[in-house]
């Protein structure tokens, strides 16, 4: 068996193995903004559970759960069928294997599945048809991966995705015979030249790689090239990471989409262990820290936090404070200073002087007055308040001023 990107910590043989973690799977495909119909096919597809195979929860005990990507070659229709025919075989044949040794028994199924879609090709006459096939299975802490063609495998960790499988192309060739660099491979025209698919000739060569041992906040991702063709492993961990699985596959297609969508683009998504919304990101990783933290420490950590609240609220509270003793602090009287008005028509100087009152009555509140300039040199007395108010005594009698001028546009109302 092939070796695995992504080295193992324990030893898949161990006598007490971990126990399994819940799983949230969501499985999505789209046709993108190019292709006129759907060539992909994946296992499980959320949208369509009714026409999916569903194993008993026996099969899931004992083989564990089994996430598989299709993507058809040959034509929109041949294509199609190709990629569902091939996930139908693959999926019942694996779930009736029961042999123990699951890498294997996933391997054997995707044999099978291409002998019986060549044999279905011969009799239909679509010769040229066929499909890719990347397949994951899920049992207790394990990850048991497996591929044909170029669509791919990847477990996100550590906000890293790690490629678990290996591009059967033209591409990978030159690289493995180190006639490009991987900077060059990235806009090589080989890339979406197949060297090895399904549905091709009566035998086929699988790849089964290692298990991987699973950590709690993992997450698989089993895909088509027409997500790894728009999308850099960063985005893809990137936009994998924080959200429930079929928010975080939805996400990721349109993402895909949105780079232009020159093919169908299939994401099978599963978190493992980790509860949605927590992921492996920034605040992920603080969550997980937390968690596997002494109880001592834990119980500082929780000290610390309530004596920074307390603080932070002695300090509101003291803020408060001073605001309300500058608020209610009583002004300083200042002198208003002396308006000179020039005189204007038989008013004299006397009369535009600010009145003064002759008497406070003991419970009115004494005015805050403020020096105004006076706009004419006639002035209109200040109208009463509901509150008792003095009377002004002019030093001699005002000649009484005339009406105040009539404003045409006082009633119109202003347009926006």
């Amino acid at each position: 068996m092939a070796q695995g990107p992504v080295h193992q910590e324990q030893s898949a043989s161990s006598a007490h193995p971990a126990p399994a973690f819940p799983l949230d799977i969501w499985g999505a495909t789209d046709k993108g903004r190019q292709r006129e119909g759907n060539e992909d096919s994946v296992y499980p597809h959320s949208g369509f559970e009714a026409s999916s195979f569903v194993p008993s929860q026996a099969h899931l005990l004992q083989q564990g759960q089994l996430l598989v990507v299709a993507d058809g070659v040959g034509g929109a229709q041949g294509g199609a069928q190709a990629s569902q025919w091939a996930i139908r075989v693959a999926v019942e044949k694996y779930y009736e294997l029961f042999g123990g040794d699951r890498g294997s028994d996933l391997g054997s199924a995707i044999e099978f599945a291409n002998a019986s879609l060549f044999q279905y090709l011969q009799s239909t006459g679509m010769r040229e048809a066929g499909c890719t096939m990347a397949a994951a299975v899920i049992h207790e802490n394990l990850l048991f991966v497996a591929n044909v063609g170029d669509s791919r495998v990847y477990v996100v960790r550590n906000g890293k995705a790690v490629q678990q499988t290996r591009d059967h192309t033209l591409t990978q060739q030159k690289l493995d015979s180190q006639l490009i660099s991987p900077e060059e491979a990235v806009n090589d025209s080989g890339r979406n030249v197949l060297t090895r698919s399904i549905g091709a000739g009566d035998t086929v060569k699988v790849d089964v790689f290692a298990p991987l041992q699973l950590e709690d906040g993992d997450i698989v991702i089993v895909c088509s090239d027409g997500l790894t063709d728009m999308l850099s492993d960063e985005e893809i961990a990137r936009l994998a990471q924080n959200g429930a699985s079929q928010r975080a596959a939805s996400r990721l297609i349109e993402a895909a989409n949105a780079r232009g969508g020159y093919d169908n683009i299939s994401v099978v998504l599963a978190r493992v262990g980790a509860k949605p919304g927590t992921g492996r990101g920034p605040l992920g990783g603080l969550i997980d820290n937390i968690r596997r933290m002494p109880l001592w420490q834990k119980i500082a950590l929780l000290a610390g936090g309530m004596f920074v609240m307390l603080a932070f609220c002695v300090m509101i509270a003291l803020g408060f404070a001073m605001a309300g003793g500058v608020v209610g602090s009583k002004p300083t009287a200042t002198p208003a200073p002396t308006a000179t008005v020039e005189p204007t028509g038989t008013a004299s100087p006397t009369d535009l002087a600010t009145p003064e009152p002759t008497s406070v009555p003991t419970d009115a509140v004494t005015p805050v007055r403020t020096a105004t300039p006076i706009p004419t040199a006639t002035w209109t007395p200040i109208p009463p308040t509901p509150r008792p108010t003095w009377t002004p005594t002019p030093t001699e009698t005002p000649t009484p001023p005339p009406p105040p001028a009539t404003d045409e546009s006082a009633g119109q109302r202003r347009r926006g």
